[in-house]
């Protein structure tokens, strides 16, 4: 039972974390910032939760495979679900991957006055959008696999 506590706060806590990020803070900043400071603070906080949400990944990760082998179960027990659900996952880790280690630090680097770097941080914000997305339906998939017949 434990083991299963530990992988739901992880993942209240992953998921928490993007739904923070996309639902209050990045709206909240305050008009009166300049693209300077915004940038500045998006980093300082995105840096902080980087570690942290890389943490519950690894959690996430170690704790299902715990659960599978307490149960006795394996991959091909659940069947179809389980693949779609570690599918997701897959696609959910590549895509913070990506956002956090290549084109977030990248669009931190580029000179704000380009063009380019305009279009890129756009990317990078539709990106952790559409990772919180493939992230519920994580969790959507997980709920699925509890309450299967």
């Amino acid at each position: 039972m434990i083991i299963i506590w530990i992988h739901l706060v992880a993942a209240m806590f992953w998921i928490g974390g993007m739904l923070f990020f996309v639902l209050v803070f990045i709206p909240s900043l305050q008009e009166d910032l300049s693209n300077t400071q915004k940038t500045a603070l998006i980093s300082r906080v995105g840096k902080r939760f980087r570690t942290s949400g890389w943490i519950a990944l690894g959690i996430l990760f170690g704790t299902g495979l715990l659960s599978l082998y307490h149960r006795g179960l394996s991959l091909a027990d659940y069947g179809k679900p389980l693949w779609i659900k570690l599918a997701l996952v897959f696609l959910m880790v590549s895509l913070s991957f990506l956002h956090d280690m290549v084109l977030g630090p990248r669009s931190i680097r580029i000179s704000q006055t380009t063009t380019g770097s305009h279009r890129l941080r756009i990317m990078v914000r539709w990106m952790a959008r559409f990772n919180l997305i493939v992230g519920l339906l994580v969790v959507l998939a997980a709920v699925y696999l509890v309450h299967a017949p």
